[in-house]
């Protein structure tokens, strides 16, 4: 007699996982901003039970952060779908795949990188605000003042330049934003 076969794991795609990994995100800057209070309570309170609900506050937080991290992207088996890559000169994402390549040789991004590099890369050459691309990649809520999309901005131009892509850039509009300029035929921008 034949061993009953398991039933097949349910699939999630690409925007589930997206959206559970801006959850997961979001659920730990929320365990962060809870710690941060019970941590202002327990510097004023005499009691030890104090101290440790504000350490368990950061485990959560930092718990959180690390299942964001874990959840899966896209199994690289699953067929490129034409309305989900972007092509725009010599550069090209999957986003099913959660890959991007230049002239076909593929670009070694973070995950971030990736989602703001898609971000952009969705509007080619219009101005994507900082507050925006905040939201969107990042899943913040409201205005905040951060250096994250100016340090993976720079990343990605490194990582452009690096990939051979001299002409294409990401390009810093001074207190607004940035956007992505793509060298026509590879000449130099």
């Amino acid at each position: 007699m034949a061993e009953p076969t398991p039933p097949a794991a349910p699939r999630i795609d690409e925007a589930e996982a997206d959206r559970l990994y801006a959850e997961t995100l979001a659920a730990a800057r929320r365990a962060g901003r809870v710690a941060a209070d019970v941590e202002r309570a327990a510097a004023g309170a005499a009691h030890p039970a104090w101290q440790s609900a504000a350490a368990s506050c950061r485990r959560a937080e930092a718990s959180l952060r690390t299942a964001a991290q874990a959840i899966p992207e896209v199994p690289p088996d699953v067929p490129a779908d034409p309305r989900r890559a972007i092509l725009i000169g010599a550069l090209s994402i999957d986003r099913a795949r959660r890959a991007a390549f230049w002239a076909d040789t593929p670009l070694t991004l973070t995950r971030l990188e990736l989602d703001l590099l898609v971000a952009l890369a969705e509007r080619p050459g219009e101005v994507v605000t900082k507050e925006e691309l905040l939201r969107r990649v990042w899943g913040y809520a409201g205005r905040a003042r951060t250096r994250t999309v100016d340090s993976h901005a720079s990343r990605l131009r490194r990582t452009l330049y690096d990939a051979g892509a001299a002409g294409t850039t990401i390009v810093n509009v001074w207190g607004i934003g940035y956007r992505l300029a793509v060298a026509e035929d590879g000449d130099a921008a």
